[in-house]
């Protein structure tokens, strides 16, 4: 076991306490990474060629990574661990300081590996040599695991074992991350779950404000635990404004709307934190419009376009309807019911889902024909 490992326990203590106190203490480091991973040492590495794996070959000595697999073998990969692969020349120096370089390298390509709490990371020291030559023949880097197909079944008690971990890993990260403390929503998750067969290549739009949270959060943990991130080729989460005054926001070009072409926790919740810190836009119309608009244009290869959107929100630009040439499915958070039973909608809604051939899909209900949707009774704000 090298140096730090074995004399500087207390660095432990001091990166925990750093963790805690400082602005990053809300992910992981990859010195907490280092000292946190399962650790062995070898003669040398020996794959497991029976895994499918990738590999990122570092120098001897060096943090940079020498060659990138092709985008295209990489993208939508599942991962189940990394390696951190070096050898131990000179004999027990401290390698503490190359190594979270490695790992600070990796991050930085596969973003938010290092939080994923799914991921399991592995140090391995290699010792086989005598001379330097020896060890610089020898691997050193990154080994990526990752699964290609679909997993084994599991039992139905460890089935629910995984998703609980899961549930309590990420219940953490949410309020670590995002500062939230409110009860998942799960009727999103709920709609994903009932159209999961037709729902693929899906970008989804999220109104990123306020009491919105709750909504597109639980999706995150239900596309995590249901093992279908590839499912979704990315999201756009829109704050109508960050925080820009009212009387500055001009139709089309408000702004607060950002998006990442990724599914992983990690990143797409790193994203959900930097635009809750930008703003929530202030005043209730949302620009709804601008969002479509830019997934329209920033994902021309997906196939489904599902808006999680506030039924108590006008659209502020829903003079931006012609724009759109994709049906829209539409998710709301909630809606009152008239005496007859039927969720009353704001009729912004209705004529988005109507003029795109989309569909609308509220209080476990869903209505997706033209004349469904135009039988449903209109949501009119100044009645709450």
């Amino acid at each position: 076991m090298d140096g730090v490992r074995r004399d500087c326990k207390w660095l432990i203590v001091f990166f925990s306490l750093l963790f805690l106190i400082t602005e990053q203490s809300n992910a992981q480091t990859a010195e907490r990474v280092y000292f946190k991973a399962a650790y062995r040492s070898v003669d040398h590495l020996q794959i497991d060629s029976t895994k499918h794996f990738f590999t990122l070959p570092m120098s001897y000595g060096q943090s940079e990574i020498n060659k990138l697999p092709e985008a295209e073998e990489i993208s939508r990969l599942q991962i189940d661990s990394v390696l951190l692969v070096y050898t131990n020349h000179p004999k027990d120096f401290d390698f503490s300081v190359l190594n979270t370089a490695r790992i600070d390298a990796f991050s930085e390509w596969f973003d938010g590996a290092i939080d994923d709490p799914v991921i399991r990371w592995r140090i391995i020291k290699q010792t086989k040599g005598t001379f330097k030559i020896d060890f610089e023949n020898l691997f050193h880097g990154i080994v990526v695991y990752y699964k290609k197909h679909p997993r084994k079944e599991l039992s139905p008690e460890k089935e629910i074992k995984r998703k609980k971990t899961i549930d309590h890993k990420f219940d953490h990260l949410v309020k670590q991350k995002l500062k939230l403390d409110d009860e998942v929503e799960s009727f999103t998750s709920d709609v994903f779950n009932k159209h999961r067969e037709e729902w693929n290549k899906a970008v989804v739009i999220s109104d990123w404000t306020g009491s919105m949270y709750p909504y597109t959060i639980d999706l995150l943990s239900w596309l995590m635990k249901e093992r279908a991130q590839d499912q979704v080729n990315g999201f756009v989460f829109f704050n109508d404004g960050d925080a820009k005054m009212s009387q500055h926001k001009e139709i089309g070009k408000t702004g607060g709307v950002y998006g990442i072409h990724d599914s992983k926790v990690m990143p797409v919740m790193n994203l959900m934190q930097k635009v809750k810190q930008k703003g929530d836009g202030g005043d209730l119309p949302e620009n709804d419009l601008e969002a479509l608009i830019y997934a329209q244009e920033n994902f021309p290869d997906a196939a489904t376009f599902i808006l999680i959107a506030d039924n108590d929100s006008e659209i502020r630009d829903i003079s931006l309807l012609s724009q759109l040439s994709k049906p829209i499915h539409i998710i709301l958070n909630k809606a009152e019911f008239n005496k007859a039973g039927v969720p009353k909608i704001l009729i912004d809604y209705k004529s988005l889902a109507i003029l795109t051939g989309g569909a609308i899909y509220v209080n476990g209900l869903e209505y997706t024909t033209e004349q469904e949707i135009k039988d449903l009774p209109d949501n009119f704000l100044e009645d709450h």
